[in-house]
């Protein structure tokens, strides 16, 4: 971990201290569920919060990083830390990894200390995954804490998550995260503001965007978008260019283009909107409201199934998007009168 003990995000100290003082009163629940957006640095909390309690001398509110429990877990080797994530990115989380869990959870910890488990992400453990997690939850051994990692929490089974206690991580301040990311874009030739704006808030997504060609590449999905809806390409060809690739982070950038498409529509005036290019803006004057938020609330139960690990065809859930992408973009019908 180059990165050890971890140091929260300045967007996550208030979490932490609420948590802090429930670890000094012994009153920390057997299993959190740490939910909210995607790319605020969920996991680096539930690390850090980890590392706290496998540290044999904590001190000011976090891991000492230099006892035995610290020295194990730089090394990514503490026993009693176990991750539970998909086997393959994407993927769900199977009823095997979860049974292989149960019985790691039913020995005494190694280190005679708590034992702590990180799923991530809760939403992509299948039915019968979640069933099996079901008695650890109900039945929690002692010193044990279980943290479950949710983007989606809605698509957390409902017996699951009543048995989790709820941390809601919010996405941070704007001004917040362009203190943060401002210091680390000195050289480069893009505005802080400009950069999470791009990355909808979300500040570990705009800091991803810097590395390689990510940026070019949102620019490229752009234009692709902006051609299909001139009609200059199809949507079962624009879909054979998105189905590879990284799934997810497209998904969430073209439900950041609709997010941006309504509050423009609705009369605010967004700067991502103002980027686009002339010819884009002008064919999407004339989409409906209503039929594009029907429109959004499919690209959400898409993005869901994405992240579920149901493994869904992904060129042809591409196709169906984009061909209903062209049939928001057709003119209203003109009423007989």
């Amino acid at each position: 971990m180059s990165d050890f003990p971890r140091h929260l995000y300045p967007w996550q100290l208030g979490e932490w201290q609420q948590l802090a003082q429930l670890i000094a009163a012994r009153k920390l629940p057997h299993a959190l569920m740490l939910a909210g957006p995607r790319g605020i640095g969920k996991r680096h909390f539930a690390e850090a919060l980890a590392q706290l309690l496998l540290c044999q001398a904590p001190r000011e509110g976090g891991a000492c990083g230099q006892c035995r429990g610290c020295e194990l877990n730089k090394a990514a080797t503490h026993p009693d830390l176990l991750w539970l994530e998909p086997e393959e990115a994407g993927k769900a989380i199977k009823v095997d990894q979860v049974r292989e869990l149960t019985d790691a959870l039913g020995k005494t910890a190694q280190l005679s200390g708590y034992k702590v488990v990180v799923l991530e992400p809760a939403e992509a453990m299948n039915t019968n995954a979640a069933n099996a997690l079901l008695k650890s939850l109900e039945e929690p051994a002692a010193n044990t804490l279980l943290i479950l990692v949710s983007h989606t929490p809605s698509a957390v089974l409902p017996t699951i998550r009543s048995r989790c206690q709820l941390r809601a991580m919010a996405m941070p301040r704007q001004e917040q995260v362009v203190r943060w990311l401002s210091p680390l874009l000195v050289g480069r030739d893009i505005p802080a503001d400009e950069l999470l704006s791009a990355a909808r808030g979300a500040p570990l997504i705009a800091l991803s965007l810097l590395e390689g060609d990510a940026l070019e590449q949102r620019e490229q999905q752009l234009q692709q978008l902006t051609r299909m809806s001139l009609g200059q390409l199809s949507a079962i060809e624009l879909a054979a260019n998105w189905h590879t690739g990284d799934a997810p982070g497209l998904m969430e950038w073209f439900l950041g283009f609709l997010h941006t498409l309504a509050r423009w529509r609705a009369g605010v005036d967004d700067p991502q909107a103002q980027r686009w290019p002339t010819e884009l803006r002008e064919r999407l004057q004339g989409v409906e409201l209503s039929l594009l938020h029907r429109y959004l609330e499919k690209v959400l139960h898409a993005k869901r199934l994405l992240l579920s690990g149901a493994n869904p065809n992904k060129q042809l859930l591409w196709e169906e998007l984009l061909l209903d992408w062209g049939v928001v973009l057709r003119p209203p019908r003109r009423r007989a009168g």
